[in-house]
């Protein structure tokens, strides 16, 4: 019973860890052309709107890499840039637990 319960134990830790290291967000195929930058590199765009990406942050009782979920965080972002026509993405307001406020912008091309 005890050899039952370490392997148990030891298969359930591993899928843990693995879950923690997953991706769970795919890039949409020209999301790579949309910029991330800073509040003060849109002075001259056009908002057209922001969205709020949500990720998972936390596996069973593991916390997954924030730079893992900020990751996925930009690429929602990204990807919901692409549906609708903007070229830029700003962060707006703090990362809280796997969610993200992005401004959405269509900037002129330099």
């Amino acid at each position: 019973m005890n050899k039952l319960r370490c392997i148990t134990s030891v298969l359930f830790c591993g899928l843990s860890i693995s879950f923690t290291s997953c991706s769970w967000v795919g890039a949409k195929k020209e999301s790579h052309f949309i910029a991330l930058v800073k509040p003060s590199s849109v002075q001259h765009c056009k908002k057209i709107a922001t969205t709020r990406s949500k990720s998972v942050s936390k596996v069973l009782f593991v916390n997954r890499s924030y730079d893992k979920v900020m990751s996925e965080l930009i690429t929602l972002a990204k990807n919901e840039a692409l549906v609708l026509k903007g070229n830029t993405i700003v962060a707006e307001g703090p990362y809280e637990q796997g969610s993200q406020l992005f401004g959405i912008y269509d900037c002129p091309k330099s």
